[in-house]
């Protein structure tokens, strides 16, 4: 099991901090993430502000509790938070959808253009990670022991396997190409 919460770390983390980075990188990358909330139909403006800085303390939050040398209740907390904030996104870029609007994606700091289902399906299977971890923290725990090798490959397979998850439409063009 620590290898899998290893793993599910790595991942994560990797999608997080690439989240919480693309926005931070520049004042001009977080203005305009904070203008692409206006896509939001159903987000009033006045609480886009609170969106912005709720969303990059959680996101920051997240990477830390990932990242930090592990207990059973901060990588619980970790999986905890990415679920949820994982959960926000399926629904609010569903509700999106549905409601015909063209929100643009600029979870990681490059606009993409209009999200869809695609975003829909990868946001669901990193709650799928987010749901494996947390439970391998209650079963397995991050305290077991674990040798150094085969920690360190879980974790960059993780952290690969993130970068995938965060560049999968840059990818997909390339392939098809």
């Amino acid at each position: 099991m620590i290898y899998l919460n290893l793993l599910c770390r790595g991942l994560l983390g990797a999608v997080f901090l690439l989240a919480f980075g693309g926005k931070v990188r520049s004042p001009a990358a977080l203005r305009a993430f904070s203008g692409s909330l206006a896509d939001l139909g159903w987000l009033p403006a006045r609480l886009r502000p609170a969106a912005v800085v709720g969303l990059l303390v959680v996101e920051g939050a997240t990477v830390l509790l990932l990242a930090w040398p592990a207990t059973a209740t901060t990588t619980a907390a970790g999986f905890a938070a990415a679920f949820a904030l994982l959960a926000v996104f399926v629904v609010g870029v569903g509700l999106s959808i549905r409601r015909g609007e063209r929100v643009r994606c600029l979870c990681f700091g490059a606009d993409r253009g209009a999200m869809g289902v695609s975003d829909v399906v990868r946001n669901l299977a990193l709650a799928a990670v987010a749901a494996l971890g947390f439970g391998s923290s209650l079963i397995g725990g991050p305290a077991a022991a674990a040798t150094a090798g085969g920690a360190v490959a879980a974790v960059a397979g993780g952290v690969v396997a993130g970068v995938v998850a965060t560049r999968w439409d840059d990818l997909r063009f390339l392939l098809s190409a």
